[in-house]
């Protein structure tokens, strides 16, 4: 019993860790059809930020956590308009290898700012509390922290499917033509998609950041997070959402029961299984080609 809700709580911290890294990934995706590499990067930058700002005592926790999330929402914004936006029209792999080096400069650029070594931060006003339940340790913290990931995720989804927002962002990405015929501003609607990309990656490296250290390790967690949108679909916002929740309870199921270092094996393995049937993911669209 015990073990069973330790993995329930783990595995629902983790799944919806990556059910947020995910759903940036795929906001992204869905807007202009690339795959951002410099996600990670992204997180890591916020959570550098606010532990710094902490640090240094030069803001409240809590103000430096939306400064953090500003500025990762501009940094992403302008990682579409001064790199990804020249790719337009060309195959999808040079946006790709863009989102690489966009990557490789942000690891130097963070290194040589912020130094090598761990930084911490601390979100007060959440509880520590242990909680004991038939056996099992929880911390309130890591609960509060992985319940708010999932209700920001899901909140995310629904304004993207409900809304009018979301429906222009579903037609640029979809049919950037018909859009901008319809009276979509298409650039508009990519730049403000990376934006709002940039802030979740920074709330998801905010939170991890508070609950663990922040180092490289978080732009680790974001690779690991790519079987979560591809288990989903590349393009369901839905999907994102519910393959993050598979793939944290299955690396957090693996560290139980088997060996800690197959975890992030495991999501892989569990992908690979599933693409073998469904190539384009659990919700993704399927690519229809005529003849």
């Amino acid at each position: 019993m015990s073990t069973t809700l330790t993995l329930l709580a783990n595995g629902l911290w983790l799944g919806s860790t990556y059910a947020l890294i995910a759903l940036g990934m795929v906001l992204a995706f869905r807007a202009t059809r690339t795959l951002n590499f410099a996600h990670g990067e992204l997180m890591l930058l916020a959570g550098y930020v606010v532990a710094k700002l902490e640090a240094n005592h030069t803001l409240p926790a809590y103000v430096a956590v939306v400064v953090a999330i500003v500025a990762t929402s501009v940094a992403a914004a302008l990682v579409y308009l001064l790199a990804l936006r020249r790719t337009t029209g060309m195959q999808m792999f040079v946006a790709v290898v863009v989102t690489i080096g966009v990557a490789s400069v942000g690891d130097g650029l963070m290194a040589w700012g912020f130094g090598p070594n761990d930084q911490y931060l601390r979100l007060p006003g959440i509880p520590g509390t242990v909680l004991s339940v038939s056996g099992a340790r929880v911390s309130l913290f890591t609960i509060i922290l992985g319940g708010f990931s999932f209700c920001l995720a899901v909140a995310v989804a629904l304004v993207l499917r409900y809304t009018r927002v979301g429906m222009r962002l579903r037609a640029a990405g979809q049919n950037p033509l018909l859009a901008s015929q319809g009276g979509v501003h298409v650039e508009r609607i990519y730049t403000a998609s990376w934006a709002a990309a940039g802030a979740l990656a920074a709330v998801a490296g905010i939170c991890y950041g508070a609950s663990n250290v922040v180092n490289v390790s978080v732009t680790a967690l974001a690779l690991n997070a790519f079987p979560a949108m591809l288990l989903g679909g590349l393009d369901s916002i839905g999907g994102a959402i519910l393959g993050g929740i598979i793939i944290g309870m299955i690396q957090t199921a693996v560290s139980i029961w088997g060996n800690g270092q197959l975890a992030g094996v495991s999501s892989y393995i569990v992908l690979l299984l599933v693409l073998l049937v469904l190539p384009h993911g659990l919700f993704g669209t399927r690519e229809v080609a005529r003849v």
